[in-house]
Order: C-alpha cells, then structure tokens, then sequence
C-alpha cells in the first residue's frame, strides 16, 4: 500500500464515520505491515497536513469547483483536499499530485467522481494559490483564521481571550505535530534505556515523572523500555493531576475521579497517592468503565475502584464530604488538543461551547458535594476558551466556592494571576489544559 493509499483510506475514515485521525492512522499503519519509513512518514503527513490546513484547501477549491465542497460525495471532498495539499502546501510536481489523486478517486466510487476531482484540480494547479490573509492589524481574527486554517468564531475566540499576536501564535502551534509523552514510576532509569536505543528522549520540563520522545513511536519505546512500565500521557494532563493530588502526595487518602475513562489520571493518582488510599473512577459508559477496571487490575493498582454512574447525579453508595480530593476532568471541546485531534476544527461549532459549559457546570457542582468541607475540588477540560475555563470556575466562585491555593512547589509558570493552570502549546510545549483548584466551606447539605 502506497502512503497515498494509506492517507486517503484513514482520511476517508475520518469524514464518513467519525473516526479520530490519530486512532484511524495507527490502526490503518500497523494494518499494512513492514511499510517503508519513508512511506509511513509521507502517509502521516498527508493526513495531519490536509486536516489541519482543510478550511483553506476549501477556499482554495472553491473557486474552481461548479459545487460548494459540502455538498460533494465525501469521497471526492477527501481527494480534493489531498490533492490540494500536495499542490498547494508540499509542492507536488502537478501530474503526480493530481494523477495520483484522481486514481485513488476512480477506485474509490468505480469512477463516477475522479472526472470531477480531475477537472477541479488541473484547474488549480494552473494557479496554486492558498487564500491571502488580510493584515493582521486591520483584522486580528481574519487574519488568524485564514493564516492558519483556523475557524473563525474560534479566531474571535483566541484574539478576545489571549489578544492577537498570542492567538496567532497559538494557532500556529496547533499547526504542528505534538510530541509524544509518557509517564513513569521510572523516569531516570526509562531515560537511560530510551537514549541507549537511539531514541531522542528528555525529561518533561514540569512533571517529575514524564518523558518525552521527539519523533519517536509508543512501539520503539516498548522496545528501549524492556518492561519498565509506562503511560502515554500528555504533560499537562500530568500536571492536572499533580495540582488535584496536591499535599495529599504520599500519604493516605481517598480521592474520587468523577470522569475517569481512559484512566490516566485515575492510574496517576493511585501511584501518588500512599499505601492504603483508594480512588474511585466514575465512568458513565459501561465500556469504557469495564476497560478501565481492566486495565487497573493488569497495573495492579488495587486501591483503584471504578464504579459505572453518572457524575452529575447523585451516585449510589458514594456519601456526600467523604473524599479528601475531587477531580472532574469534564467532557469538553478538546480545543487544546487541536495538534493531536484536527479534525476538531471540522466537528466544533460556535455553539458547541455554551451547550457544553452548561453541563461541566453541572458535573462540578454536583460532584462537588462528596469533598470534605475545605478539600481540594479540581475542575479540569482538555479545551481553550473561556466558557469552558475561566467562566466555569467564575460561576462555581458564585456558587460558594474560593479558590484553593495550589501545592507547594507547583511550576508557576503554568498559573494564570488568579491561580488557574492555564497550559498552551506555544508557551509551554503541551496540550492546552485548563484547570481551577477550588474549595467548598460549607457541608454538603447548605451548598
């Protein structure tokens, strides 16, 4: 199979069922057997590359095409964009961006869409224009969203947040490939054995049991790991942990994570937290709760107790102020993964955010009522806006809540003024992550 082949099948994937790029390309690699690096490599960068520059290989089409994009076969869509991103962005000589590209068409639908594809992109190649932002100065969000791919109720979001030339910068850095980071009972000793195997490997700049891998596979660090175990997960997902955890490290503790799945903070607490602790995992979806309890059992992490309900109503068997910690890491717009996940900027709306800050409201609220009065309540999202983020943690402050100061020695520059941890990719080399340590006073019953 050639990379072409490759990328086409995993973007088509990607647009007609759903799928998540990252999963669709593993799943999609490791299918095809001994692939050329070099292959894999070009597969991997026609698929990241065309779904984070997808919005401006639309307008980049548009003007050559008799239909508007969205109402095209998606099959014939997914190859015009690929064909346009080796036109327009990797500067593929023209017959084999094209050729390639209409014969991935006509296998796909039997021909009936690669006369089409064809047409559209000759036409292009003729003038193999990206759309010119307008000056950033006269229009800040136009110009973030045209310059880079970028929604642009999403632009509006960033420039009225972070000011423009942050918005710029992040989306920018939302353009690029993500590093891969795990975390380690064994940082120094996993290290030695990733940089004896010829891997590009460093410590994690603010999580003391994370590493990072710069080009590297989750499969070549199994490899150099010869059984040290490890977790891919992100560092500000790490750091999240590390502020719920907080003075509670090393001693013995009762902890909730009230949206668990997949299970790496849940994992990381556990390893935290002292002998004798317990941390109960909800998870709503009874698959993904059953994975989770799996996979605590194969870590061997017997304090870990998942139990399948719904966060945001009272769950059965749970007494109210019985925990010394809360986490909600709540479902959101994954905004802040944006480097991993592109095909977020395709599936997000503008009014995806209030439907979704009402209801990480509601969860935090309501798993609030099971910390002790004064104990740490941590609202976590994976996302990078100000209704899920600063907003939520200003409606719980009207809700009763104050701010609970972070723990001694937590990296500073990932604090916003007011005590938030606020992670971006251009600053600080990870995910986007927002997260708000708070603390109710009054018990349960006057909240």
């Amino acid at each position: 199979m050639t990379a072409r082949e490759l990328a086409f099948g995993v973007l088509r994937r990607v647009e007609e069922g759903g799928a998540y790029a990252s999963r669709a390309l593993d799943a999609a690699l490791s299918a095809a057997g001994a692939l050329d690096p070099r292959e894999a490599g070009l597969a991997t960068e026609l698929t990241y590359g065309t779904l984070r520059r997808a919005l401006s290989l639309d307008a980049a089409l548009a003007p050559h095409s008799r239909k508007p994009l969205g109402e095209l076969d998606p099959a014939a869509r997914v190859a015009l964009r690929l064909g346009a991103y080796q036109l327009l962005v990797l500067k593929t000589p023209a017959h084999a961006a094209v050729g390639e590209t209409v014969a991935l068409a006509r296998h796909a639908d039997h021909g009936r869409a690669s006369g089409y594809v064809n047409a559209v992109l000759r036409a292009l190649a003729r003038t193999p224009r990206l759309p010119e932002p307008p000056p950033l100065e006269a229009d800040p969000a136009g110009h973030v969203a045209v310059a880079e791919a970028l929604p642009r109720w999403l632009a509006e979001e960033w420039v009225a947040w972070l000011g423009a030339a942050e918005a710029l910068a992040l989306a920018r850095a939302m353009n690029g490939p993500a590093p891969l980071c795990v975390r380690t009972p064994a940082p120094a000793a996993l290290l030695e054995r990733a940089r004896a195997a010829g891997l590009a490997a460093r410590p994690a700049a603010r999580a003391p049991q994370g590493l990072v891998l710069e080009g590297g596979s989750v499969a070549a660090l199994a490899r150099a790991a010869a059984g040290l175990s490890f977790q891919v997960q992100d560092e500000a997902s790490q750091l999240v942990t590390l502020l719920a955890a907080g003075e509670l490290r090393g001693r013995r503790a009762r902890v909730l994570d009230a949206c668990a799945a997949p299970g790496g903070k849940a994992f990381q607490l556990a390893e935290l937290l002292g002998p004798g602790s317990e941390v109960v995992a909800l998870e709503l979806h009874p698959r993904k709760a059953d994975a989770l309890a799996r996979e605590a059992a194969r870590r061997g992490l017997a304090g870990v107790r998942v139990i399948c309900a719904d966060a945001g109503r009272e769950v059965p068997g749970l007494a109210p102020a019985s925990f010394d910690a809360v986490l909600v890491d709540a479902p959101c717009a994954g905004l802040g993964t944006l480097r991993r996940h592109p095909e977020l900027k395709l599936r997000r709306a503008a009014a995806d955010l209030p439907r979704l800050a009402g209801v990480q409201l509601a969860l935090a609220r309501s798993v609030a009522r099971y910390a002790r009065p004064g104990a740490p309540v941590t609202y976590s999202v994976c996302s990078l806006s100000r209704a899920e983020g600063p907003e939520i943690a200003a409606a719980l402050a009207a809700a009763g809540a104050r701010p609970h100061p972070p723990p001694p020695g937590f990296p500073a520059d990932v604090l916003t003024p007011g005590g938030t941890l606020l992670t971006l990719p251009h600053r600080h080399g990870c995910d986007g992550f927002f997260a708000a340590r708070l603390a109710f006073d009054a018990p349960a019953a006057a909240r």
